[in-house]
């Protein structure tokens, strides 16, 4: 019977390896367990939004598909006899940099329509620039620009509201005409002050933008479960237009017809007031902070 020795040498050779892979192994596994542990926290932190609610989803009224067919596409989606009676745009400070730039794909576009949209503390002022531009040349129509301001209730898909519900489910906000806050235009909270109209009469030029070019809108109370609760929707539309039809013709081919303008705004109260990066100081007054 053959034994086979054992070299002491290769002996302790093998513990030690065997010991070193058990460390690397350990050491291996810590920073997966980190790794996980801080993806885990990242991941908590996502999917919560600033008002302590769980992470936004998306719904019918983000892209307010529930007010028109014509709203929310490109001008050139719809090939009918309907031309666009203005052009109508809202603008915010999106990027909190102390201006609102046409101009600036941070200050509108996806950031408009997706939660958060734009971050209202309690007790702040944010401007609100609107931009009009008429149509009129041909127009003989009466047409009106209506604001509203609508909750969404990301609990669901439509975004609507159950009966009694609204209140408790969105932030408060007040619109305002300037930071006098002598008119009130808008009141989330008021089933009275939830829109506002202007009408366009027929003074000349045609282009001369007599509602008002700058809002305010104060956050008055925080969003309680979600971002992008409350919706702001601009609108201009034909009403009543003075058309006389003859009976005997094909009022397609003659009457001139006017599809509505839209633009919106997602926005969210935040308990205290967002993080600012100013470029100007605020020189343009787009931030104001009540006291």
């Amino acid at each position: 019977m053959h034994r086979q020795r054992i070299n002491p040498l290769n002996k302790e050779v093998g513990e030690l390896d065997m010991k070193t892979r058990k460390q690397s192994n350990a050491q291996f596994r810590l920073p997966l367990l980190v790794a996980a542990t801080v993806l885990a926290s990242v991941s908590s932190i996502f999917a919560q939004d600033q008002s302590g609610g769980n992470k936004p989803t998306p719904t019918d009224m983000d892209l307010a598909g529930d007010v028109s067919r014509y709203f929310g596409q490109r001008a050139n989606l719809y090939r009918d006899n309907n031309r666009k009676l203005a052009k109508i745009d809202l603008d915010a400070d999106l990027n909190y940099d102390g201006t609102i730039n046409n101009g600036d794909p941070a200050d509108g576009g996806a950031f408009e329509q997706t939660p958060p949209g734009l971050v209202v503390g309690v007790g702040e002022m944010s401007k609100l620039v609107v931009r009009l531009t008429p149509y009129k040349i041909d127009y003989q129509g009466r047409a009106k620009v209506k604001i509203q301001v609508d909750g969404i209730n990301r609990d669901s898909k439509t975004g609507v509201f159950s009966d009694g519900s609204e209140k408790g489910g969105m932030g408060h906000v007040v619109v305002w005409r300037d930071t006098t806050k002598k008119e009130k235009i808008l009141d989330s909270r008021d089933p009275n002050l939830r829109s506002f109209e202007w009408t366009l009469d027929q003074r000349t030029p045609a282009n001369l933008q007599i509602i008002p070019r700058t809002l305010f809108v104060e956050g008055v109370s925080p969003s309680p479960k979600h971002q992008g609760d409350i919706r702001l929707l601009i609108s201009c539309y034909d009403d009543n237009p003075n058309y006389e039809v003859n009976p005997k013709m094909d009022p397609r081919r003659w009457v001139k017809t006017f599809r509505p303008s839209f633009d919106h705004i997602l926005l969210t109260v935040g308990s205290k007031p967002q993080e600012k990066n100013y470029v100007n100081e605020n020189a343009e007054g787009v931030w104001v902070t009540n006291r």
